[in-house]
Protein backbone atom coordinates (compact mmCIF):
# COMPACT_ATOMS: atom_id res chain seq x y z
CA UNK A 1 0.00 0.00 0.00
CA UNK A 2 3.09 2.22 0.76
CA UNK A 3 4.08 2.20 -2.76
CA UNK A 4 0.55 3.51 -3.93
CA UNK A 5 1.07 6.96 -1.87
CA UNK A 6 2.21 10.02 -3.62
CA UNK A 7 2.73 13.40 -1.21
CA UNK A 8 4.91 13.88 1.92
CA UNK A 9 5.46 14.21 5.48
CA UNK A 10 7.71 17.46 6.25
CA UNK A 11 10.75 17.19 4.06
CA UNK A 12 10.17 13.45 3.19
CA UNK A 13 8.45 13.44 -0.44
CA UNK A 14 6.70 10.27 -2.01
CA UNK A 15 6.57 10.40 -6.06
CA UNK A 16 5.92 7.89 -8.19
CA UNK A 17 8.22 6.44 -10.68
CA UNK A 18 9.67 8.32 -13.48
CA UNK A 19 7.20 7.89 -16.33
CA UNK A 20 6.40 9.45 -20.18
CA UNK A 21 7.47 12.75 -20.14
CA UNK A 22 7.31 13.30 -16.06
CA UNK A 23 11.07 12.15 -16.31
CA UNK A 24 12.19 14.58 -13.13
CA UNK A 25 11.05 15.75 -9.49
CA UNK A 26 9.62 19.12 -11.20
CA UNK A 27 7.15 17.39 -13.43
CA UNK A 28 5.75 14.75 -10.59
CA UNK A 29 5.28 17.73 -8.34
CA UNK A 30 3.29 19.56 -10.86
CA UNK A 31 1.36 16.29 -11.44
CA UNK A 32 0.69 15.45 -7.64
CA UNK A 33 -0.52 19.70 -7.70
CA UNK A 34 -2.70 19.25 -10.48
CA UNK A 35 -4.27 15.53 -9.31
CA UNK A 36 -4.89 16.49 -5.62
CA UNK A 37 -6.22 19.93 -6.55
CA UNK A 38 -8.84 18.48 -9.24
CA UNK A 39 -9.54 16.05 -6.10
CA UNK A 40 -10.29 18.17 -3.44
CA UNK A 41 -10.97 21.52 -4.87
CA UNK A 42 -13.30 22.87 -2.35
CA UNK A 43 -10.19 22.41 -0.07
CA UNK A 44 -7.53 24.03 -2.20
CA UNK A 45 -6.54 25.01 -5.64
CA UNK A 46 -3.34 25.21 -6.95
CA UNK A 47 -3.45 27.50 -10.32
CA UNK A 48 -1.68 26.83 -13.49
CA UNK A 49 1.09 29.21 -12.71
CA UNK A 50 1.27 28.03 -8.99
CA UNK A 51 2.28 24.77 -10.40
CA UNK A 52 4.71 25.42 -12.87
CA UNK A 53 6.72 27.95 -9.85
CA UNK A 54 6.49 25.94 -6.84
CA UNK A 55 7.21 23.13 -8.41
CA UNK A 56 11.06 23.67 -7.65
CA UNK A 57 10.00 23.63 -4.30
CA UNK A 58 9.70 20.99 -1.80
CA UNK A 59 6.13 20.17 -0.96
CA UNK A 60 6.37 21.16 2.35
CA UNK A 61 7.62 24.49 1.23
CA UNK A 62 4.80 24.69 -1.52
CA UNK A 63 2.00 24.34 1.33
CA UNK A 64 4.00 26.69 3.53
CA UNK A 65 3.98 29.11 0.98
CA UNK A 66 0.43 28.63 -0.18
CA UNK A 67 -0.94 28.68 3.49
CA UNK A 68 0.86 32.08 4.42
CA UNK A 69 -0.81 33.70 0.92
CA UNK A 70 -3.91 33.08 2.16
CA UNK A 71 -3.44 35.25 5.01
CA UNK A 72 -5.45 38.19 5.72
CA UNK A 73 -1.67 40.11 5.90
CA UNK A 74 1.20 39.09 3.85
CA UNK A 75 3.79 40.29 1.73
CA UNK A 76 2.11 38.50 -0.74
CA UNK A 77 -1.46 40.16 -0.89
CA UNK A 78 -2.34 43.62 -0.09
CA UNK A 79 -3.97 44.34 2.73
CA UNK A 80 -7.22 45.92 2.57
CA UNK A 81 -8.32 47.46 6.54
CA UNK A 82 -12.36 46.29 7.18
CA UNK A 83 -14.38 47.53 10.06
CA UNK A 84 -15.90 44.71 10.82
CA UNK A 85 -16.11 40.82 9.63
CA UNK A 86 -17.79 37.66 10.58
CA UNK A 87 -15.64 35.68 13.27
CA UNK A 88 -15.50 31.91 12.33
CA UNK A 89 -14.13 30.43 15.78
CA UNK A 90 -13.21 27.00 14.37
CA UNK A 91 -11.47 28.85 11.21
CA UNK A 92 -9.31 30.41 14.56
CA UNK A 93 -8.71 27.19 16.12
CA UNK A 94 -7.54 25.87 13.06
CA UNK A 95 -5.17 28.61 12.12
CA UNK A 96 -3.97 29.34 15.72
CA UNK A 97 -2.99 25.73 16.41
CA UNK A 98 -1.17 25.76 12.87
CA UNK A 99 0.93 29.37 13.39
CA UNK A 100 1.80 28.46 17.22
CA UNK A 101 -0.42 27.46 20.55
CA UNK A 102 2.05 29.88 21.77
CA UNK A 103 2.41 32.80 20.55
CA UNK A 104 0.67 36.05 22.55
CA UNK A 105 -1.02 37.66 19.11
CA UNK A 106 -3.94 35.49 17.99
CA UNK A 107 -4.93 35.16 14.43
CA UNK A 108 -9.12 35.94 14.43
CA UNK A 109 -10.81 34.33 11.54
CA UNK A 110 -13.32 36.09 9.38
CA UNK A 111 -14.83 34.46 6.15
CA UNK A 112 -12.05 35.35 4.27
CA UNK A 113 -9.91 33.56 5.70
CA UNK A 114 -11.42 30.44 5.70
CA UNK A 115 -9.91 29.20 2.89
CA UNK A 116 -6.73 29.34 4.71
CA UNK A 117 -8.13 26.89 7.60
CA UNK A 118 -9.28 24.34 4.99
CA UNK A 119 -5.62 23.85 3.49
CA UNK A 120 -4.46 23.88 6.99
CA UNK A 121 -7.22 21.12 7.82
CA UNK A 122 -5.91 19.06 4.65
CA UNK A 123 -2.26 19.08 5.26
CA UNK A 124 -1.42 19.87 9.28
CA UNK A 125 -1.83 16.56 10.67
CA UNK A 126 -0.55 16.09 14.50
CA UNK A 127 1.41 19.35 14.59
CA UNK A 128 3.19 18.27 11.00
CA UNK A 129 2.89 19.16 7.36
CA UNK A 130 1.79 16.09 6.03
CA UNK A 131 -0.60 14.87 3.08
CA UNK A 132 -1.04 11.61 0.93
CA UNK A 133 -3.21 10.41 -1.91
CA UNK A 134 -3.59 6.88 -3.36
CA UNK A 135 -2.40 6.97 -7.12
CA UNK A 136 -4.52 4.67 -7.94
CA UNK A 137 -7.45 7.20 -6.84
CA UNK A 138 -6.19 10.39 -7.94
CA UNK A 139 -5.59 8.76 -12.11
CA UNK A 140 -9.13 7.11 -11.82
CA UNK A 141 -10.42 11.12 -10.92
CA UNK A 142 -7.88 12.40 -13.47
CA UNK A 143 -9.76 9.47 -16.33
CA UNK A 144 -12.99 10.64 -15.04
CA UNK A 145 -12.78 14.36 -15.04
CA UNK A 146 -11.67 13.34 -19.12
CA UNK A 147 -14.37 11.15 -19.59
CA UNK A 148 -16.95 13.61 -18.72
CA UNK A 149 -16.03 16.68 -20.78
CA UNK A 150 -15.72 14.63 -23.60
CA UNK A 151 -19.05 12.74 -23.61
CA UNK A 152 -21.00 15.42 -22.39
CA UNK A 153 -24.09 13.83 -24.50
CA UNK A 154 -23.74 9.65 -22.57
CA UNK A 155 -24.15 9.45 -19.16
CA UNK A 156 -20.98 8.41 -17.23
CA UNK A 157 -21.59 6.90 -13.84
CA UNK A 158 -18.70 6.64 -11.49
CA UNK A 159 -18.98 3.37 -9.33
CA UNK A 160 -15.49 3.57 -8.02
CA UNK A 161 -13.90 0.57 -8.80
CA UNK A 162 -15.06 1.57 -12.67
CA UNK A 163 -16.53 4.27 -14.66
CA UNK A 164 -19.35 3.54 -16.87
CA UNK A 165 -20.39 5.30 -20.50
CA UNK A 166 -23.41 4.67 -21.56
CA UNK A 167 -24.33 6.49 -24.81
CA UNK A 168 -27.69 5.93 -27.22
CA UNK A 169 -27.96 3.79 -29.35
CA UNK A 170 -24.31 2.10 -28.70
CA UNK A 171 -23.07 -0.64 -27.10
CA UNK A 172 -22.09 0.31 -23.19
CA UNK A 173 -18.42 0.52 -21.99
CA UNK A 174 -16.68 -0.04 -18.70
CA UNK A 175 -13.59 1.36 -17.65
CA UNK A 176 -11.29 0.05 -14.98
CA UNK A 177 -8.07 2.35 -14.05
CA UNK A 178 -4.78 1.41 -12.34
CA UNK A 179 -1.52 3.31 -12.30
CA UNK A 180 0.75 0.51 -13.23
CA UNK A 181 3.56 0.50 -14.85
CA UNK A 182 2.26 -1.96 -18.42
CA UNK A 183 5.12 -3.39 -20.17
CA UNK A 184 3.40 -4.51 -23.71
CA UNK A 185 5.60 -7.82 -24.24
CA UNK A 186 4.81 -8.73 -20.53
CA UNK A 187 1.82 -7.12 -19.26
CA UNK A 188 1.37 -9.23 -15.63
CA UNK A 189 -1.98 -8.22 -15.18
CA UNK A 190 -3.69 -11.18 -14.90
CA UNK A 191 -6.17 -9.77 -12.02
CA UNK A 192 -7.54 -7.13 -13.91
CA UNK A 193 -8.17 -9.49 -17.30
CA UNK A 194 -10.19 -11.57 -14.55
CA UNK A 195 -11.97 -8.30 -13.41
CA UNK A 196 -12.57 -7.99 -17.02
CA UNK A 197 -13.87 -11.38 -18.07
CA UNK A 198 -15.86 -11.99 -14.76
CA UNK A 199 -17.75 -8.09 -15.98
CA UNK A 200 -18.86 -9.71 -19.05
CA UNK A 201 -20.04 -12.72 -17.83
CA UNK A 202 -21.98 -11.28 -15.04
CA UNK A 203 -22.90 -8.25 -16.26
CA UNK A 204 -24.70 -6.58 -19.68
CA UNK A 205 -20.93 -5.14 -20.41
CA UNK A 206 -19.47 -6.49 -23.59
CA UNK A 207 -16.96 -3.91 -23.98
CA UNK A 208 -14.38 -3.78 -21.19
CA UNK A 209 -11.75 -1.01 -21.50
CA UNK A 210 -8.50 -1.29 -18.80
CA UNK A 211 -6.66 1.89 -18.96
CA UNK A 212 -3.57 2.68 -17.87
CA UNK A 213 -1.07 5.81 -17.89
CA UNK A 214 0.98 6.10 -20.98
CA UNK A 215 4.17 5.02 -21.39
CA UNK A 216 6.77 5.72 -23.93
CA UNK A 217 6.94 1.78 -24.85
CA UNK A 218 3.41 1.69 -23.92
CA UNK A 219 1.49 4.20 -26.27
CA UNK A 220 -1.34 1.79 -28.37
CA UNK A 221 -4.15 -0.21 -27.20
CA UNK A 222 -3.65 -3.70 -26.88
CA UNK A 223 -6.56 -6.38 -27.80
CA UNK A 224 -6.77 -9.24 -25.90
CA UNK A 225 -8.26 -12.41 -25.93
CA UNK A 226 -9.86 -14.74 -23.94
CA UNK A 227 -10.80 -18.73 -24.91
CA UNK A 228 -13.30 -18.92 -22.13
CA UNK A 229 -15.31 -16.03 -24.18
CA UNK A 230 -15.27 -16.92 -27.49
CA UNK A 231 -18.47 -17.87 -27.82
CA UNK A 232 -19.06 -14.59 -26.65
CA UNK A 233 -19.30 -11.10 -28.36
CA UNK A 234 -17.12 -9.47 -26.41
CA UNK A 235 -13.76 -7.06 -27.18
CA UNK A 236 -11.09 -6.45 -24.05
CA UNK A 237 -8.63 -3.58 -24.18
CA UNK A 238 -5.63 -2.32 -22.39
CA UNK A 239 -5.33 0.97 -23.12
CA UNK A 240 -3.15 3.65 -22.51
CA UNK A 241 -4.11 6.99 -21.12
CA UNK A 242 -2.06 10.27 -21.62
CA UNK A 243 -1.10 12.52 -18.64
CA UNK A 244 0.79 14.92 -20.48
CA UNK A 245 -2.17 17.52 -20.72
CA UNK A 246 -0.82 18.63 -17.28
CA UNK A 247 2.67 19.28 -18.03
CA UNK A 248 1.59 20.98 -21.65
CA UNK A 249 -0.93 23.18 -20.27
CA UNK A 250 1.09 25.06 -17.64
CA UNK A 251 4.65 25.45 -20.06
CA UNK A 252 5.66 28.19 -21.81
Amino acid sequence: MQNNLIGFFQEQESLPYFFDHFNNKEKLRQLFLSLSSSLIKEYYIFSKYEQKTLCKYTFKEIFEYKINSLKAISYIKPFIKKDSFIFCLHSTLIINNYINKEMKKQIYASSKLLPMAKVIATCFINNKLQLFFDKNLLFHEYVLNKIRKMHKNSKVVDNGDSICIFKQDAVPLKIYTSWKKIDPKNLKIEDDINTAINSIKQSEFKQVYLVYPKLENFNRHIQIKVDELEDKSYEIKVVPYSLRSIIRNIQG
